[in-house]
């Protein structure tokens, strides 16, 4: 079952971008939820370590930045990671379409 998740052939391609068009979605690239992913790690990252140096006179300005900083990291991780999510359901839509077709029209059966 999986195996046919995840190779798509030009048909099931094609399914997918008319589900997509149809559902009106657009569709997500996965190298930028992994940016996203990246930038969202490294900057809740760099906002730890602001939080945690020693304290210095511009406290308020280094832990506004820090939390800043790690408040946004945050957000972009987990947006990276729900674009992940919507990916993975929009193929597993596209397969249980197929397989709906193909249980409808018992020429098709493999």
């Amino acid at each position: 079952m999986w195996i046919a998740i995840t190779i798509m052939t030009e048909s099931t391609e094609s399914r997918r971008d008319r589900i997509e068009e149809r559902l009106g979605y657009r569709r997500l690239n996965r190298v930028w939820a992994k940016a996203e992913i990246l930038l969202g790690l490294v900057a809740a990252g760099v906002g730890i370590a602001l939080l945690s140096q020693p304290l210095f006179d511009d406290l308020l300005i280094r832990n506004g930045a820090g939390v800043g900083l790690f408040t946004l990291g945050g957000y972009l991780a987990l947006a990276g990671h729900r674009s992940h999510l919507y990916q993975s359901a929009n193929e597993h839509l596209t397969y249980l379409s197929e397989l709906i077709e193909t249980i409808h029209q018992p020429s098709k059966r493999p």
